[in-house]
């Protein structure tokens, strides 16, 4: 299923409709696939912020949809997405196949990916995160209106976690 699918079948359902008329101010901010090793999707779920700190999380299966309430504490200030994407998940993925194959990557490097439709400093984009068996990540941003890749990088995960773990040390 695709952010547009899976966006026309959430705002068709009648738990949604109730939701929406219920959260007016509420808006998408956030969409959310989670790929398999094969690229194929494996969670889809559309993010709404209902107050500075209140999330919506719908997860869409083909079936049905389950909606979650949260607490974030977003380190931004969280801003409406743009529904009328010309780049979505399909092309996103083909973009991905292309980045691997010219980065040398085979189909058994790649384990998991995850394709965030956000802003990004204003900028909305696919941020998408390649956890490789090389203990590497590949990090793309991609365009969502024209399909241009903004950034393609490897970085490897023990960089990462160190990063994350000199952070853990410096809380005020």
């Amino acid at each position: 299923m695709s952010f547009q699918n899976s966006l026309k079948f959430l705002q068709s359902n009648k738990e949604f409709k109730q939701f929406k008329a219920k959260n007016k101010s509420a808006f998408l901010f956030s969409a959310f696939f989670a790929l398999n090793s094969k690229l194929e999707i494996e969670t889809q779920q559309l993010d709404y912020l209902l107050g500075k700190n209140q999330v919506a999380t719908f997860l869409i299966n083909e079936n049905n949809i389950e909606q979650k309430n949260d607490e974030i504490n977003p380190t931004s200030k969280l801003s409406a997405l743009n529904e009328n994407i010309k780049i979505d998940i399909d092309k996103v993925i083909k973009l991905i196949e292309k980045e691997v194959k010219k980065r040398s990557l085979t189909e058994f490097d790649v384990n998991k990916v995850f394709v965030v439709l956000q802003k990004l400093n204003e900028q909305q984009m696919w941020n998408v995160t390649c956890l490789l068996s090389s203990l590497k990540i590949l990090r793309m941003h991609i365009d969502c209106f024209s399909g241009k890749v903004l950034e393609s990088k490897e970085e490897s995960i023990a960089d990462f976690l160190s990063f994350q773990k000199g952070n853990k040390g410096s809380k005020k």
